[in-house]
């Protein structure tokens, strides 16, 4: 049986195990900010729609600009993409062939857009899932024999920071290899371990940003990818690849502050409250710094079982199956609102008293 490989399909995944979709279905599997997009983006729409008729700006502008602006980079170090998934498209291609270093678990379409480029994978993985910690011995000698390495920041699926100095020590003692570190949930955290201010300083380091979680944009598709080698990257992609709408979509989005503060503000409360309720139950948690955490039952809970019971009462976890060494054993479940974690939290509970 072959789950989804991503999150915000359930009606995929109830098909996929064979069972009845109950008519409402809360969907803690996908990572989306739960506030929604910044009303701006609502009061500017009749603005917006004029868009539609003409073609975008070739490099996405004002947004690239603004990019700049904001994380105080030069313009020419900012590539704007359809996405994250189109810049993680791009960065395989310049590795074509290559062999390529993946800090696991994490995000599967680094593996996915490197395979379907030739590139050999060597995975590294955690010893310690709960704090993603890895054996240095084992990440440095790998470093020396591959042309890139991916590292998620905060990683997904356990949500952890990394510490900012300890990515710049390797990318620093590792010259040869390309570092692509994404930070599509950096913007959940104050910034502060962020590595875009050492673009400057390292040629072979490329940062991937996403416009997706934060701001509720995966149906607009925005991204944008920051590093020296940024216009090599432009070869792979299509013309016109971000829309109109998009490009000023994102505009708005970078400019709403207030949205953003209050976003990181409620998530920070509610995951906390998570994370400790969640313990008391003897469960396992990430100590993530995202929009969502990783848990894992007492050893004495059939996860399979588990996973069944609340997609039966209509509470869709995101499954780990697909995460290297997590293999299911794990579940991520997104922050959304006090609402909906109190609803979980009653059918997690009765599930560990009454199995």
């Amino acid at each position: 049986m072959e789950l989804p490989a991503h999150g915000a399909n359930a009606a995929a995944l109830y098909k996929a195990m064979n069972l009845h979709m109950p008519d409402k279905v809360i969907d803690v599997s996908e990572n989306v900010n739960h506030l929604g997009y910044p009303k701006l983006v609502e009061q500017q729409w009749a603005i917006l729609i004029d868009k539609i008729a003409g073609y975008p700006h070739e490099q996405a502008e004002p947004f690239r600009s603004q990019v700049a602006d904001v994380h105080e980079v030069a313009a020419q170090h900012v590539v704007i993409t359809n996405g994250a998934a189109e810049g993680l498209m791009a960065l395989a291609q310049l590795f074509k062939g290559q062999e390529v270093a993946l800090l696991q678990p994490s995000f599967s379409e680094y593996a996915r857009t490197l395979k379907q480029q030739g590139c050999v994978i060597h995975s590294i993985l955690a010893e310690d899932i709960e704090a993603y910690r890895f054996n240095e011995v084992k990440l440095e000698k790998q470093l020396k024999n591959v042309h890139a390495c991916y590292i998620c920041n905060p990683n997904n699926p356990t949500g952890i920071l990394m510490k900012k100095n300890w990515i710049e020590q390797l990318v620093k003692k590792y010259p040869h290899c390309n570092f692509v570190v994404d930070e599509a949930f950096m913007d959940w955290t104050d910034e502060s371990e962020s590595v875009i201010p050492l673009v400057n300083s390292y040629p072979n380091l490329f940062v991937v940003r996403s416009m997706t979680k934060m701001y509720a944009l995966a149906g607009i598709r925005l991204g944008y990818i920051i590093g020296q080698q940024a216009e090599e990257l432009r070869h792979y992609l299509p013309h016109w690849n971000v829309s109109a709408i998009a490009n000023e979509i994102g505009c708005l989005c970078l400019q709403d502050k207030d949205f953003v503060m209050k976003s990181r503000e409620k998530n920070s409360k509610l995951r906390s409250q998570m994370v400790m309720e969640l313990k008391l139950m003897g469960c396992k948690v990430s100590n993530s710094a995202a929009n969502f955490l990783l848990f894992q039952l007492p050893k004495q809970y059939n996860p399979d079982e588990f996973f069944k019971y609340l997609l039966e009462r209509g509470i869709v976890l995101r499954h780990t199956k697909n995460y290297v060494g997590l293999d299911g054993a794990w579940f991520r479940i997104a922050v959304k609102s006090e609402e909906i974690w109190s609803k979980c939290k009653d059918e997690i509970t009765y599930y560990v008293n009454n199995h």
